[in-house]
C-alpha cells in the first residue's frame, strides 16, 4: 500500500488509506434560485481552499408572452475568484440572464504546513478545521435498488438539502437523475419518462455536525473540537474530478457525485422533449444522458440539442 495511514474498520467495506494528497471537503453554503445577479460571496470560505458547486437544477423553460416556443435557460458554467462564486447562464433566445442557480457549495480544504500534530505530506491539516468549517463525514452507505425513485433518508442532526450523494452502478441505457432529495432512474430514450430499476452502491456525506470521537483514530483541534474521527467514515478525497459530458469518460474504480448537469432536448412522436441531463454509468465509464422530462411541446417548434454544464465534480474512492 502507499505510505500513510491504513484504517480497516472490519465492516465489510474496503479499508481507508489516508495518504499523501488526501483532502478534506467541508460544506460552505446552500443557494436558492435568485435572479438579478450572478455572483455571490461564499460563506465560511477558507483561504486556499478549492471551491466546488453541486447543482440541484441546471435547466428551466417557460413561455414569454404569446411565444409558442418555450425559452430555455441552462446553467452553462460556474467560476470562482477567491471566495466569490459566479454563475453563467445560457439562454435559447440569446437574452442576457443574471441568475444564481440552486445547489450547495463545498470547499476542499488546503494542505497542511506540517508544523504540528499528525502530518501527512500534501494533505489537509485536520487540526486547523474550525466549527465553521466542519469536515464532511459519511452518514449513510448501503447497496440500494432504485425502482423508479428512491428518497434519501432523513438522519437526525443533518439537513437533507445539504447532502452530497455519491454512487456507483453498472447499467447501460439507464439514466440516474438526482434533484437534491430523490434519486430517480429512467430508461434512456427520446420521449416521455419510463422508470427503470438499477442497483447501486450509495454513500451520502454531510457536514455541520462535528465528528464523534471514539475507538480508532480521533483528532482534536486546539479548541478541543473533534475534527476527524473514524467512528464514521470521513469524507476522504484524493483529488479525482469528472467533467460532465455526453461522451464516455473513465473514472476508474470510483463513485461519482449525483446531480443534474445540463440538458438534452430531442424530438420524438410529434413532441419536443426537454430533459435534465443525468448520469449513465457502465463499468468505469460515465457520461450524461437525458433523464427526467422538464418540459415538452409540439415538435413544430423544436428547441433541440444537448448542453453540458461546464463544471468539475469530485469522485471518491469506492471504499464506502
Amino acid at each position: 500500500m502507499p505510505q500513510g495511514l491504513y484504517i480497516d474498520l472490519n465492516d465489510g467495506r474496503p479499508p481507508m488509506e489516508i495518504t499523501s494528497g488526501v483532502r478534506c471537503p467541508s460544506y460552505c453554503m446552500t443557494t436558492e434560485q435568485t435572479v438579478a445577479y450572478s455572483s455571490v460571496a461564499v460563506s465560511n470560505y477558507v483561504s486556499g481552499s478549492q471551491l466546488l458547486f453541486i447543482p440541484r437544477q441546471t435547466v428551466q423553460s417557460y413561455r414569454e408572452g404569446t411565444n409558442l416556443v418555450p425559452t430555455v435557460d441552462v446553467l452553462s458554467g460556474v467560476t470562482f475568484s477567491g471566495g466569490t462564486m459566479t454563475h453563467a447562464t445560457w439562454n435559447s433566445m440569446s437574452h442576457a440572464v443574471n441568475m444564481i442557480w440552486p445547489g450547495t457549495v463545498w470547499q476542499i480544504l488546503p494542505a497542511s504546513s506540517g508544523s504540528i500534530g499528525l502530518y501527512i505530506q500534501d494533505s489537509t491539516d485536520f487540526l486547523s478545521i474550525t466549527d465553521a468549517t466542519m469536515s464532511g463525514q459519511c452518514v449513510y452507505a448501503a447497496e440500494i435498488t432504485v425502482s423508479g425513485s428512491w428518497d434519501t433518508p432523513t438522519i437526525a442532526g443533518y439537513d437533507r438539502e445539504k447532502y452530497s450523494v455519491f454512487a456507483r452502478w453498472n447499467a447501460a441505457g439507464v439514466v440516474v437523475d438526482f434533484d437534491g432529495s430523490t434519486i430517480m432512474a429512467f430508461v434512456e430514450r427520446d420521449g416521455e419518462d419510463v422508470p427503470a430499476s438499477v442497483t447501486m452502491t450509495v454513500a451520502i456525506f454531510a457536514s455541520g455536525v462535528a465528528p464523534t470521537p471514539g475507538d480508532g483514530l480521533t483528532i482534536l483541534n486546539s479548541k478541543g473540537a473533534c475534527t476527524f474521527s473514524t467512528v464514521k467514515r470521513p469524507f476522504i478525497y484524493h483529488g479525482a474530478l469528472y467533467t460532465p459530458s455526453f461522451a464516455n469518460a473513465d473514472i476508474g474504480n470510483r463513485m461519482v457525485l449525483l446531480g443534474r448537469y445540463g440538458y438534452s432536448s430531442k424530438a420524438n412522436s410529434g413532441w419536443c422533449w426537454l430533459k435534465f441531463a443525468g448520469l449513465v454509468m457502465q463499468g468505469n465509464n460515465v457520461r450524461l444522458g437525458g433523464g427526467q422530462v422538464q418540459n415538452y411541446w409540439t415538435d413544430q417548434y423544436p428547441v433541440t440539442g444537448q448542453r453540458a454544464t461546464a463544471i468539475s465534480i469530485p469522485c471518491v474512492d469506492n471504499i464506502y
